[in-house]
């Protein structure tokens, strides 16, 4: 088995058939088949399902689809990372942020390590906490700024920012008063709320758990509810020093909090552009 094999693999298994796979790759079709067959005798698997116009990948060639992509993914950011060696950091970061951490200071950090590394080009990918980490895990990003609670398995974490969660909604929910909202006032509201926040929830409110009215995956759609005046929503202190409008925000009591953690695939390579950002990450 060997790196083009792998390439070969997968060109196949994304184009559906050989003769389509042979033309991406501007190689004859004979020798593409053959070295199919070579790599399913050295695994003693079928990849293939082989029909009369396409094939289809077996669930060993499932499997197999994975690991070929993560080794060449594995290969090729090796590559990157000794031809980083003794240049400097250049190229592209791709980095995930999720809309609720976009403060100043999370942008200050990023912009300082732009003047310092002036050949270094951000590419920003948003979405929601998991939608990031999938991301980071199949190798589109670099690193992704996220918050808790999120599984930290394979990854490592640098926690940045805590603060507090609070409830959000017009003033005929919460009223005028400044004082903390307590778990059964907040169970009396239609609430609007995180879905990853679920489970945190039910150990915070008295038994029974309210329903909820809405059940969102982004701290702007939970914001937006809260503004059209259907709930209250539970959100980020922070989301709401952009969102100001028409809303009042009142604490909660006890506290709950979320904290803004910078995190990058424990595989990273040691000289790679992500981990100099994720060392060199930090609030001052």
């Amino acid at each position: 088995m060997n790196f083009k094999q792998l390439e070969y693999f997968i060109a196949v298994a994304d184009a559906g058939s050989i003769s389509a796979a042979a033309r991406s790759l501007h190689i004859s079709q004979p020798p593409l088949s053959t070295q199919m067959h070579l790599l399913e005798e050295e695994l003693g698997q079928s990849l293939f399902e082989r029909g009369s116009r396409s094939i289809k990948l077996t669930d060993a060639g499932r499997f197999f689809y994975e690991r070929a992509q993560s080794i060449l993914d594995m290969a090729e950011g090796t590559r990157k990372d000794m031809e980083q060696l003794g240049k400097g950091l250049i190229g592209t970061l791709r980095l995930g942020m999720i809309s609720s951490v976009q403060t100043g200071t999370v942008i200050e950090n990023i912009a300082r390590f732009r003047q310092d590394h002036p050949g270094v080009l951000f590419r920003i990918y948003e979405g929601n906490t998991y939608q990031l980490l999938d991301k980071l895990s199949t190798g589109q990003i670099h690193a992704a700024l996220v918050r808790t609670p999120f599984p930290e398995e394979g990854l490592e974490c640098r926690y940045l920012i805590r603060e507090p969660m609070i409830a959000v909604g017009q003033e005929r929910f919460l009223g005028k008063e400044e004082s903390p909202v307590s778990p059964d006032d907040l169970a009396r509201f239609p609430l609007i709320i995180y879905r990853r926040w679920e489970q945190v929830l039910h150990s915070y409110f008295t038994h029974p758990v309210p329903e909820y009215l809405c059940i969102c995956d982004d701290a702007r759609s939970c914001l937006s509810w809260a503004k059209s005046g259907a709930g209250v929503s539970i959100v980020p202190a922070s989301i709401l020093h952009q969102n100001r409008e028409n809303l009042r925000a009142r604490a909660l009591s006890p506290i709950l909090s979320s904290t803004i953690a910078l995190v990058q695939s424990k595989n990273a390579g040691p000289f790679s552009l992500g981990q100099q950002f994720f060392q060199s990450f930090g609030l001052s």
